[in-house]
């Protein structure tokens, strides 16, 4: 029955391996995956004792599970310790690996000395080879290892939760459940003297646990979601340098455009002998460090790019560079296939329009941005609603119920965003930079922003010909605290009598304020802020638009890690 067990669980944590390597939930992070392989052999040498027949085969299955179990709960506190964005001392891991060591040397020479096991001989239990053994000496240090190891876990776990660090709450609280519930289990077998090994079992359930927990906590991995944002959008791509020019890698979409970067080497600086490119780029680095802040087109046969530079920050301080990349092939192509004279004013034509547009877009969001620097409590909110704005138009787009919107709408709505707060500019300093709640008089103050908004965008948009947009506008500005059980400001309106623009904007809005530090408040973590959202589907926010927003968890989380990152937050 026993022996059964135990091939069981052997192979439940191969199968468990192979999901998490088919998963590709730790391709950034080696702990992970160095701790699903060191659990499948410590099961597999207790597997391999209960099928043993002589002391010797008993005694190398317990060899293999002592030296597999040691490192696993080395490699558990090594990936706890990730998860809670908890960095360790190079001289608390090489401590680990001391002691593990220590512990693993023992192990294999109990056959030659005493001082780790001793008397062997092997019994068999519910039709199971035992290796029967007394301890020696030195064993004391298995069992304490295991026990400082698992408190040093739920110390970090508890650590990072009282620091308030920028990690799931949620996931870390599940976290400390699973190893109280581990710990405690080993405890009681311990004190009832169980005769069989129950880590096996503990392993498996402790792995399967993990999947979860490494699965949710990846969505919100700013390394890993960065590159799977940039991924899923494969017309853009990226290159990533530190401050001294080292490459630090790039996506699929830059190898295309420039073939070279297939074989550029990581931390090293780019040979600019390998590609004409690598000089006109790092080139354009140092131009644009001098104030030239001019895009660069890169041309590689019928791929056409152009090229922007966000600054990667760690506080102040600018630690690297991203060059993100958007392919324009499409409009190239079309601009080269225009022939004549016609074409050609057509082309210029469209450029100044273009260049028109550009400027209008400017205007509106520097006016957004010069209301904004009189909140003291929403920095950077237009940008990064207005992002969020994008992100949840892209994933509606991918909805059939939602066809009926063209892409003209989706455009408008994003133009739209910076403005839905434009009509703070009529409320008074001293509301708006309060710092705390308002009394309910300055509320009602605070709540006027949304009519006059109506007004001044209508009032910016005015020359403007896009009938359209002026009317989304106007609406996102109007309408965007109002909720959709019919309790919100400032007309009341209820469910979709509530124009759909607005409805969208009110999810990147409250969002965003969730997230992020005010006056009055802490910043959630992106899980809580989730959770927060989908309690009001149905009352606040449009409960058919909530579902999808869900689907943005990963991108918005993405973008968002990827923000503070560059502002050095």
């Amino acid at each position: 029955m026993l022996r059964a067990l135990y091939l069981a669980a052997f192979f439940i944590s191969l199968l468990e391996l192979i999901v998490f390597y088919e998963s590709r939930l730790g391709k950034n992070n080696q702990n992970r995956m160095i701790l699903f392989i060191v659990s499948f052999v410590a099961n597999y040498g207790c597997a391999f004792e209960s099928f043993s027949s002589t002391v010797g085969e008993a005694l190398c299955g317990t060899q293999i599970y002592f030296i597999g179990n040691t490192l696993t709960f080395v490699f558990l506190f090594f990936v706890i310790s990730d998860i809670c964005t908890f960095k360790l001392n190079k001289h608390i891991e090489r401590t680990f690996f001391l002691v593990a060591f220590v512990i693993m040397v023992l192990v294999a020479v109990c056959n030659h000395t005493d001082i780790f096991f001793k008397n062997l001989d092997i019994q068999m239990y519910y039709g199971s080879t035992f290796l029967l053994k007394d301890f020696g000496i030195l064993y004391f240090l298995y069992p304490t290892f295991i026990v400082i190891t698992f408190l040093a876990c739920i110390g970090v776990s508890v650590i990072s939760i009282k620091q308030e660090r920028k990690i799931s709450v949620r996931t870390v609280k599940y976290l400390l459940v699973i190893l109280i519930i581990t710990i405690l289990a080993a405890g009681i077998t311990r004190m009832l003297r169980v005769k069989f090994e129950i880590y096996p079992f503990i392993n498996i359930i402790l792995l399967a646990a993990l999947l979860a927990v490494f699965k949710r906590a990846s969505m919100y991995d700013m390394s890993e979601n960065l590159i799977n944002v940039y991924n899923q959008r494969q017309e853009y791509g990226y290159i990533t340098f530190d401050n001294r020019r080292h490459f630090l890698g790039c996506n699929e979409f830059a190898q295309k455009l420039i073939p070279e970067l297939q074989k550029a080497v990581i931390d090293e600086k780019l040979n600019i002998k390998d590609s004409l490119y690598y000089s006109i780029i790092l080139k354009w680095i140092d131009e644009w460090e001098t104030g030239d802040k001019n895009e660069l087109k890169i041309i590689n046969g019928e791929i056409t790019a152009m090229a922007t530079i966000r600054y990667i920050r760690n506080g102040d301080r600018i630690v690297g560079y991203l060059v993100e990349m958007r392919d324009v092939s499409l409009h190239q192509k079309r601009l080269d296939n225009l022939e004549g004279n016609q074409h050609s004013l057509e082309l210029q034509v469209e450029e100044k329009t273009q260049k028109i547009v550009h400027i209008q877009d400017s205007i509106i969001t520097g006016i957004a941005s010069m209301v904004e620097s009189r909140d003291n409590s929403t920095g950077d909110h237009i940008r990064r609603t207005s992002e969020g704005v994008r992100i949840f138009v892209d994933q509606i787009k991918k909805h059939k119920e939602y066809d009926y919107l063209d892409n003209t709408f989706y455009l408008n709505v994003i133009k739209a965003a910076p403005m839905h707060d434009l009509g703070k500019i009529a409320v008074h300093d001293a509301v708006l930079q309060k710092p705390g709640r308002f009394i309910p008089e300055e509320y009602d103050e605070m709540k006027e922003h949304t009519t006059e908004g109506a007004k001044i965008v209508l009032g910016v948009l005015r020359e403007v010909d896009d009938e359209n947009l002026k009317r989304i506008a106007v609406n996102v500005a109007h309408y965007h605290h109002e909720r959709w059980n019919g309790e919100g400001y400032p007309c009341g309106l209820k469910g979709e009598e509530i124009p759909i623009e607005a409805r969208i904007m009110a999810f990147a809005d409250v969002f965003d304020a969730l997230v992020t530090k005010r006056c009055y408040k802490d910043a959630y973590d992106y899980d809580t802020a989730f959770e927060i959202m989908e309690k009001e589907f149905g009352s606040h926010f449009d409960p058919n638009l909530g579902k999808i927003f869900l689907e943005c968890k990963t991108a918005l989380g993405a973008m968002y890690s990827l923000d503070a990152l560059l502002n050095g937050r």
